[in-house]
């Protein structure tokens, strides 16, 4: 217990130094104290564990004084808010990859002004730039922007948070220009290199979003995950099952350290498992959850080394004092505090909650019966409120959200989590060796991510899932001392009882057999029922997808077949709404069309060039005026894909029945937004008219041309926009039902008001979500995510 009390007073060191503004001299003053104190109790243990305790509070504020910033540190940051400039420096973080952005943490080389003279420079700037081109860890860049100093805003100061990651300077979209590659760690270039492999490994057996949650539960990549999605963890207080837990690392040190006791003996075994832990830390990213449970299972394996038991207070305690002593300012950081503080909880409160449920059953119930279920709900339930108890006033005080429904949802989840992290990693590694073995046991995975994603989808939508709660620090600092106070009497209390061991009765082998028989046939239950839901019905499907403000469009043919026109403006949205509508097994599209080259449409396409098998191939061959576009292009050379010229004329036969023709353009127009491929899809009696982002001018030269326009529905030219949807080329259309695909709130104010006045029955994905349309080719029928009418 001393390392513990040690610890404690190193960490109140750095956060007393960091709140108070303490002169520094008060700290020599401090220790000198300190080391009286210690000679003169030489014989008094109390007097001896205070004197240490005093210590280490100056060694903790001393560790914070020298992580301050010294003016040559950040000396870029000198130049911020002063105009424009330019950088040299390399990427020395895995490049952050979000839906429309990537963040580049550059460390600067040298710089220079409008004068173009070069001179050395140092500090870290974060870079947020466009998302493609694609960038990697090592790159040595040139940066051309405008430096700024981090905004504060109402809620959450950005300004600080950088801070601790000794980033004193933004810069947001500028010119990036690739000096050159793997300027940094050649070893961690690899591990980079690997995870993103990895990745597009786990995207490639898996629709979306369940490749997204399994890629941030085995590889601590989260930024594909779709905003609703996450969004849904959240309110539920499930996002602890996305991040890299202690599961998965004392789970990984115990495999590596039997498989290495057997390769090398017991003494190398440590030291080998202690590397593979630290690189997994490194390949996953390194967040304050994972080096932490890292640095707990690194204790653990010495304490096996050594041949001594394993004191989890101790552990947790080394863990805190090495990530604190590495980087102070990690205190602040909202994982460390939520995974040191949710390990507290369970160390302190799990067994108790255990034995004060099974003491409350054993009244109404025999003492087996009792356990049986206390061990039925404790991870489920037990486990979650040891972890509340620790982490709900630092989640209220940061997120100020508090959730009603988190215990339902992770008596749901939590049992499963073990399958999706056994077959996600086990499907993940065979695929990365032979790909058909990973994609079987992919399916199986499959199951288990989509009951999760599901039970928490289930469980948001309930009312008041979540409620605004917000505390400040005064009521965080008198939750905790009034916390560890009644823990302290606990403890004492507890010490005069008998422990009561939980004894996992060994299941007799027939009832481990019926288990394995009916958990098979459940999970070809759901595999079975996941593929009825996806499969043709014999009507055809057009699906307007809620992407935000962009266009992307899902059609299902009768027989089955598939085609995808556009793509949106992000990745994660429209891979989430491709996996929950085609068969989780495919990953084959029979047509792709581009309207045009418009980042809203084209960059979600660039990753389902390279996640899907394409047949056929539509597009404009356009001006590159975009990184974007240039990604489209570079991907576009699918290999076995029929590539056509989007131009008047052009029939496809998507099935029997089934038509898509080509009506614009003919030849190539000044605005990209005029060399949008126009089509229109006929079934029956049944068309929809699909005008990508065409203008006035394009709709009076398709009517001044006889072109047949008639359309039972119609999808409103560039998002509503008033330039667009002319009265004459709706009288030439005269649509029943019109759909404008458009983002909430977004800046354009899109849709126009006078193009809605001019419609008849509209939806509009900003209201009513993703809208699919259905029909036999005679009548149609309408679904929506809200479940809503159309807007008259």
């Amino acid at each position: 217990m001393t390392l513990v009390y040690l610890v404690v007073a190193w960490l109140a060191g750095i956060v007393c130094w960091s709140w108070l503004d303490l002169p520094w001299p008060i700290l020599p003053v401090l220790g000198l104290a300190a080391l009286t104190g210690r000679v003169a109790g030489r014989n008094n243990v109390s007097l001896r564990i205070g004197s240490a305790c005093v210590f280490a509070f100056v060694l903790g504020a001393g560790r914070l004084l020298l992580d301050s910033p010294h003016v040559d540190q950040g000396r870029i940051a000198l130049y911020n808010d002063t105009g424009w400039v330019t950088v040299d420096g390399v990427v020395i973080e895995d490049p952050d990859e979000r839906d429309t952005t990537t963040h580049l943490v550059l460390r600067v080389e040298r710089m220079t002004l409008a004068d173009g003279v070069w001179q050395d420079a140092s500090g870290r700037v974060l870079v947020i730039a466009s998302r493609y081109p694609a960038f990697e860890y090592g790159d040595r860049l040139r940066v051309h922007g405008q430096p700024r100093t981090p905004p504060v805003l109402d809620d959450f100061s950005y300004r600080d948070y950088l801070a601790r990651r000794h980033i004193y300077t933004l810069i947001r979209r500028p010119r990036i220009t690739r000096l050159a590659g793997n300027q940094a760690s050649s070893l961690l270039h690899l591990l980079y290199r690997f995870r993103h492999h990895a990745r597009a490994v786990v995207a490639g057996i898996l629709p979306e979003p369940q490749a997204a949650l399994l890629s941030g539960i085995l590889l601590g990549i989260e930024s594909g995950i779709p905003a609703d999605l996450m969004d849904a963890f959240s309110a539920t207080g499930a996002t602890h099952i996305i991040a890299i837990s202690g599961f998965n690392l004392t789970l990984l040190s115990g495999v590596i350290s039997g498989v290495a006791r057997r390769l090398v003996g017991r003494r190398r075994s440590f030291w080998l498992a202690v590397a593979v832990l630290g690189i997994y830390t490194v390949f996953v990213g390194g967040s304050s959850a994972v080096v932490r449970a890292a640095w707990m299972g690194v204790m653990v394996l010495l304490a096996r080394h050594i041949g001594r038991p394993a004191y989890a207070p101790t552990a947790i305690a080394a863990a805190a004092l090495v990530m604190t002593a590495t980087n102070p300012n990690c205190l602040w950081d909202v994982g460390f505090q939520l995974s040191f503080a949710a390990t507290a909880g369970l160390l302190l409160y799990a067994r108790p909650l255990e034995r004060w449920a099974a003491r409350w059953l054993e009244r109404v119930l025999s003492e087996e019966v009792a356990q049986r279920m206390v061990d039925l709900v404790s991870d489920g339930v037990l486990v979650t409120l040891a972890a509340l108890v620790t982490t709900m006033p630092v989640i209220l005080y940061h997120f100020g959200q508090l959730s009603l429904v988190t215990l339902l949802t992770n008596v749901l989840i939590l049992p499963v989590q073990p399958a999706v992290l056994m077959w996600g990693g086990c499907a993940t590694l065979l695929a990365l060796v032979v790909r058909p073995l990973g994609q079987a046991m992919a399916w199986i995975a499959w199951v288990f991510l989509t009951y999760t994603i599901e039970a928490v989808r289930l469980t948001a939508r309930v009312p008041y899932a979540a409620v605004p709660v917000r505390i400040g620090p005064t009521p965080l600092v008198i939750y905790y001392a009034g916390l560890l106070a009644v823990t302290w009497w606990w403890s004492r209390s507890a010490e005069r009882r008998k422990e009561i061991i939980a004894v996992w009765r060994p299941r007799l082998a027939a009832r481990v057999s019926a288990g394995v028989t009916v958990g098979a046939g459940l999970v070809l239950l759901v595999l079975g029922l996941g593929a009825w839901r996806t499969l043709p019905d014999g009507r055809l499907h057009v699906v307007f997808l809620d992407v935000g403000q962009g266009d992307a469009i899902f059609i299902q043919t009768p027989s089955g077949r598939q085609v995808l026109i556009d793509g949106g403006p992000g990745e994660a949205a429209l891979l989430s709404q491709l996996g929950r509508r085609m068969p989780f097994w495919d990953r084959t599209l029979d047509l792709v069309l581009l309207t045009h080259s418009d980042a809203d449409h084209v960059t979600g396409l660039v990753p389902v060039l390279q996640r899907f098998d394409i047949s056929v191939l539509i597009f404009q061959q356009e001006e590159v005026r975009s990184a974007v576009y240039a990604a489209w292009l570079e991907a576009a050379t699918v290999e076995g894909a029929v590539i056509h010229t989007g131009e008047a004329g052009l029939h496809v036969a998507l099935d029997e029945g089934v038509e898509l023709t080509v009506l614009h353009p003919s030849s190539t127009e000044a605005s990209p937004n005029d060399s949008s491929v126009v089509t229109r899809l006929t079934y029956g009696d049944v068309s929809v008219l699909l005008t990508g982002d065409i203008g006035a001018t394009v709709e009076r030269s398709l009517v001044a041309q006889g072109v047949t326009l008639d359309s039972t529905v119609l999808k409103v030219a560039h998002h509503g926009s008033c330039t667009s949807t002319t009265p004459e080329f709706l009288d030439a259309v005269t649509p029943d039902v019109a759909v404008i695909s458009v983002g909430a709130d977004n800046d354009l104010g899109l849709p126009c008001e006078d193009v809605l006045m001019r419609l008849g029955p509209v939806y509009r994905t900003d209201v009513h979500g993703s809208v699919e349309l259905i029909t036999d080719g005679s009548r149609v029928w309408v679904q929506t995510e809200q479940e809503m009418g159309p807007v008259e």
